[in-house]
């Protein structure tokens, strides 16, 4: 069992090329559905990897972990850096174990790393999008659960 303490709330759309407009940010366009044959099927939420996947073991989940991790932080800039980083290597893991959940989070980690740091905010309050790509992530790469029991603030230096 895993448990994953973040703050993370919302995302806004990205195109299939992974970039977002920054017309504006995410009050000024209403966010777009996934059109990449990857979205989720309408009423199913998001995908779940193949049984045997462990994205969370991934290092791309490594990356999501230490951006979300940023966010909590209040270092929007480093959570974008982070999540820029993480776009290589979403890549090859959709490349190299092709699966709708490991596309799904080569979205995600695309989305992020587009979103312009001063936008987080608002998303995560407001962007259904962010909502989707964020309850996959925290899912799908959540934290492993101390030999204790779940994880607390203390333990992920997050603030509570």
């Amino acid at each position: 069992m895993a448990v994953v303490v973040l703050a993370l709330t919302g995302c806004a759309g990205a195109d299939d090329e992974g970039e977002r407009a920054t017309a504006g940010g995410p009050s000024s366009a209403a966010p777009s559905a996934p059109s990449s044959p990857s979205a989720p099927p309408s009423g199913t939420g998001v995908p779940s990897p193949p049984p045997g996947t462990d994205l969370a073991g991934s290092e791309t989940c490594n990356l999501v972990r230490r951006g979300i991790d940023a966010f909590n932080l209040g270092d929007l800039d480093a959570t974008v850096e982070t999540f820029a980083d993480a776009v290589a290597v979403a890549e090859d893991l959709a490349e190299d174990e092709p699966s709708d959940a490991t596309r799904y989070l080569l979205e995600a980690v695309r989305y992020y790393a587009a979103l312009p740091a001063e936008d987080y905010q608002d998303a995560n309050a407001s962007d259904p999008e962010f909502a989707r790509y964020k309850d996959f992530t925290l899912r799908e790469c959540a934290y492993d659960v101390p030999p204790g029991g779940p994880a607390t603030p203390e333990d992920t230096g997050i603030p509570a």
